[in-house]
């Protein structure tokens, strides 16, 4: 039932003759449509489904509208990826560093983000156990499911040596 035009009103002749090729179709005598890949359109798939919206209409009968897009796919982390955990990135300073922590001197937060113990006086005035700046973790996409998968933690672990 796709015409070339779909906005066009058919007359009740046009409209009759494509509505028995439609049944037609469904019935098996006729053979069915093929869209502009080559393969065959289910004439079962009811009209909503089969017809692109007006602003993807192609006016020739496709179902690619129906088909996930490559540019609106999402890219999914591998399964070898995965966060740092408690590693630290090379050795500690031996100076305090301006812009670094207040409170252990890393560089990678601030004091109000510091994990350690607040110290009575911090880093930056004793200038004593000035921390390791932390790893910056990667931004991984696990997806749905990877966020539920209970075995990549025991893959990071073998990974780790834990």
């Amino acid at each position: 039932m796709a015409t070339s035009n779909p906005v066009a009103k058919l007359s009740r002749g046009d409209w009759k003759k494509a509505k028995e090729l439609d049944e037609a179709r469904k019935a098996g005598t006729a053979p069915a449509e093929v869209d502009e890949e080559g393969k065959d359109i289910n004439p079962h798939i009811p009209q909503y489904i089969r017809e692109a919206p007006w602003y993807v209409n192609s006016g020739r009968p496709s179902l690619k509208h129906q088909r996930p897009q490559p540019v609106k796919e999402k890219s999914i982390a591998e399964i070898g990826q995965w966060f740092y955990r408690g590693q630290k990135a090379g050795p500690a300073a031996t100076k305090f560093r301006k812009g670094a922590c207040e409170n252990c001197g890393a560089m990678t937060h601030k004091k109000k983000d510091c994990m350690e113990r607040p110290r009575k006086l911090g880093a930056k005035f004793t200038g004593q156990q000035i921390m390791e700046d932390e790893i910056l973790q990667p931004d991984i996409d696990l997806g749905f499911d990877g966020k539920r998968d209970r075995s990549i933690v025991d893959v990071q672990a073998k990974m780790t040596g834990d």
